[in-house]
């Protein structure tokens, strides 16, 4: 387990190393739990989202500060930050991994829509237009592309498939779910500070029996579990 206040930020990468983002520090551990590195975040601005790309690259995403840095593995100084105003953006509210190297999925609230940014040549490639429209909701909690799915999630409705071309491929509706987390087609769900794995087809919700309650936040990576609580994050191995 790791000592985590509730302002910290945190995420863990494809093997299970883990970045937290912790008033003016950004901290690695390995997947044993040791930390590797840390690297001072005071001229980056509050963090929002950690994104690891890989094992070798992250990006930290500010939404006070409509910017996101690219960093290595070590956590060494800023490969560049990107002002997202600059690249034309109104007001970005969340921001994805592309399978693609060198892309990112960008959602901009303030003008509804959702665009593929190419950081070789820093313009955007491919829009999804007129969001609220499309999805009858006033903003998206997140978004991910995963096994050449995009995902966008509303807390208050659902959950909302793209394939990659911008084309609506399906809904899951998700009320009363506070969050959702996607690995390889699996959904699992968090409600009232428990997790649940989520059947599409039966549309259940089946109680994963974790040794805590009151979760805030979890994410499930390949067999392990980490787990939020109010003062902790906590590592699991889990089997499916």
């Amino acid at each position: 387990d790791f000592p985590l206040d509730i302002q910290s930020v945190w995420r863990a990468d494809a093997i299970g190393n883990l970045y937290v983002a912790k008033k003016d520090l950004l901290i690695k551990y390995d997947t044993a739990g040791v930390q590797q590195f840390s690297q001072s975040l005071k001229s980056s601005g509050r963090i929002d989202a950690i994104l690891p790309i890989n094992t070798m690259k992250i990006v930290l995403f500010s939404e006070q500060q409509q910017t996101f840095t690219l960093m290595d593995n070590t956590l060494s100084e800023a490969i560049k930050t990107y002002d997202l105003t600059e690249l034309g953006f109104g007001f970005v509210h969340a921001m994805a991994v592309s399978s693609q190297p060198n892309k990112f999925w960008i959602y901009d609230q303030s003008n509804s829509k959702l665009v593929l940014l190419d950081l070789n040549l820093t313009h955007q490639e491919q829009e999804i237009t007129n969001l609220r429209g499309i999805l009858n909701v006033e903003e998206v909690n997140w978004i991910k592309e995963e096994n050449n799915k995009l995902y966008l999630f509303n807390k208050n409705s659902g959950l909302y498939i793209f394939d990659l071309y911008g084309s609506l491929l399906n809904y899951i509706e998700l009320k009363e779910v506070d969050d959702v987390q996607t690995s390889n087609g699996v959904l699992f769900t968090l409600k009232k500070g428990q997790v649940y794995r989520f059947t599409v087809e039966g549309a259940s919700f089946d109680k994963v029996n974790l040794p805590v309650t009151d979760i805030l936040a979890f994410q499930w990576v390949n067999d392990t579990f980490f787990v939020r609580t109010k003062n902790k994050l906590l590592k699991y191995r889990f089997y499916l």
